[in-house]
């Protein structure tokens, strides 16, 4: 009976974890530079943001700074810089960015109704750190 169980529990965890990364590595997500990132956010064009805390070293043009991963949608414009439709609802496309936020660029987003901001999950992150020290 025991073995049963650990053998449901063991194959529900792999499907989850497998539906986990499936998600997570969704290819058609657009990739946005800093500039990208924030004429979009100053033109209003970002559908929904998610901005990940806290910030990851990194760089931006050969300077270290604090860089934020940024996921969410925004919406496609034509040339003339008119939000595509189709049949009445505006397009969302999904993107995904490695900025860093200034205050002025943070305060924005904060007030919009569209953010959220995402910690991660403490326990989580100690498995994640096991997993990669142990390769």
């Amino acid at each position: 009976m025991k073995k049963t169980t650990v053998i449901v529990s063991l194959g529900l965890l792999t499907f989850i974890v497998v539906g986990l990364v499936v998600t997570r590595t969704n290819s058609d997500s657009r990739e946005l530079s800093q500039a990208e990132f924030t004429a979009m956010v100053q033109s209003n064009l970002l559908a929904k943001v998610r901005v990940y805390y806290p910030a990851e070293p990194g760089k931006l043009d050969g300077v270290p700074v604090m860089l934020h991963r940024v996921r969410g949608t925004f919406y496609q414009t034509d040339a003339a810089g008119q939000i595509l439709k189709t049949q009445g609802v505006s397009e969302e496309f999904p993107f995904i960015a490695r900025v860093h936020l200034t205050a002025e660029l943070e305060g924005t987003l904060t007030r919009s109704s569209n953010f959220s901001a995402v910690s991660p999950n403490p326990l989580a992150q100690k498995v994640s750190k096991w997993f990669v020290h142990s390769k």
